[in-house]
């Protein structure tokens, strides 16, 4: 597939009615924010608002794949996440696998978009879920404590 950034130019012609560039809009293709910063003690905060539903759902998991390969300390924060749907479970609890096969430390904050699914579905053992941003960057800094493992 040739991207259009890479074709050759053609000579423009207004009757032609081609598209360019088409980027979908909410809420057809779903609202995903991901932004990255350091944090306290060199943990990494990665916090994604909007949904994280099957539109966005491939987005989130590679932005969860960027964060582990980082192989940094890091806090996902899905506080401002207004829908999480059960598809996007098996992608964290693949993630927390990764992380201790890694021996990454991390923790996730949410609200109650994210609590209700990891409590239906029983997941607390695998997700180290808390319920606020301090008692997550305390999980992830005592996983750093004792020798990179995370809870």
């Amino acid at each position: 597939m040739k991207s259009v950034l890479s074709a050759l130019p053609t000579r423009y012609d207004p009757a032609d009615n081609s598209t360019l560039f088409s980027w979908a809009v909410e809420p057809e293709h779903g609202r995903l924010s991901v932004v990255s910063a350091p944090g306290v003690g060199g943990i990494l905060v990665v916090r994604i608002s909007g949904d994280i539903d099957v539109t966005t759902l491939h987005t989130f998991g590679n932005h969860l794949d960027e964060a582990i390969n980082e192989r940094l300390p890091f806090v996902l924060d899905l506080t401002d996440v207004q829908f999480f749907c059960a598809a996007a479970l098996p992608v964290l609890d693949t993630m927390a696998a990764r992380a201790r096969r890694l021996t990454v430390p991390w923790a996730v904050t949410g609200n109650n978009a994210l609590r209700r699914p990891l409590t239906a579905m029983n997941m607390a053992a695998q997700i180290p879920f808390r319920a606020d941003l301090e008692d997550a960057f305390r999980l992830v800094a005592e996983g750093m404590h004792q020798g990179g493992r995370s809870a």
